[in-house]
């Protein structure tokens, strides 16, 4: 999904309200001519209900014959251990998801991410950011002289990951950012190297993605309720999106 120029490097510009002189409902014309090109009828029922994001996605791209039984197995453990639960939306139709890329079957619903940047999270993922730098600029190790030589190892061990990843000091900035997720079942996944987990922010870009091992995150619609997943953020788990790199739209150098 394309990256739109924001007005700043956080802030993106809420859409202006209606006026009082636009349709409650698109006219026939207007279906005809601008939504159903953009939009295959089969996807239409999902879009709305795509929006409700305490419940999972699970989006199917490959549709090769040869990897029929390899889906069939995949989707049977799902069943099984809930990575998408009984209440989750499953984009299964090879005509519209076969062959595409998951930024290209995001364009074909984006209300689930766009949808998502309402004011609250626009705060709250600025709160966190100033949150976060003021930590960074205060993580001198001042202070530390009276904890336990167990912990003084961990501090240690944590800066040094760090100082070698240094995009993680910003991982709870990131969590803030996501919006929502989705478990994608591409061909890597059929050939038995996991389902691709994405997590995006609310202009669609990539904040973190990353294969799911066995056992990591059965039953994850609570663990995404209850924010568990941040973790792997904070711990640099999977790649960073390119919109959070040095230089990308929401990446480094920030300023508050």
């Amino acid at each position: 999904m394309g990256n739109p120029e924001p007005r700043t490097a956080h802030r993106v510009p809420l859409r202006p309200p209606p006026t009082a002189e636009t349709p409650p409902t698109p006219t026939e014309a207007q279906i005809a001519e601008i939504l159903l090109p953009v939009r295959p009828e089969a996807l239409r029922p999902y879009a709305g209900y795509t929006t409700c994001l305490e419940e999972g996605l699970w989006i199917r791209l490959c549709y090769k014959k040869e990897k029929e039984e390899a889906h069939k197995a995949l989707w049977s453990h799902n069943e099984d251990v809930a990575y998408v639960g009984p209440e989750g939306v499953a984009l299964d139709n090879e005509e519209i998801f076969g062959g595409l890329d998951v930024a290209a079957a995001l364009e074909l619903f984006p209300e689930r991410v766009t949808n998502e940047g309402s004011t609250g999270h626009i705060k709250l993922r600025e709160e966190t950011l100033r949150e976060v730098l003021g930590f960074v600029e205060d993580d001198e190790g001042s202070g530390e002289e009276d904890y336990s030589n167990e912990i003084k190892e961990m501090l240690e061990q944590m800066r040094a990951t760090r100082a070698a990843n240094p995009l993680l000091k910003y991982g709870l900035y990131h969590a803030a950012c996501v919006v929502t997720h989705a478990f994608v079942e591409d061909e890597v996944a059929l050939d038995g190297g996991g389902l691709l987990h994405v997590f995006w922010d609310d202009c669609g870009n990539v904040v973190r993605q990353w294969r799911v091992e066995d056992g990591v995150e059965d039953n994850f619609d609570g663990a995404w309720v209850e924010g568990a997943w941040k973790e792997n953020f904070i711990n640099g788990i999977g790649e960073l999106g390119p919109a959070y790199h040095g230089g990308g739209i929401r990446g480094p150098p920030y300023s508050i």
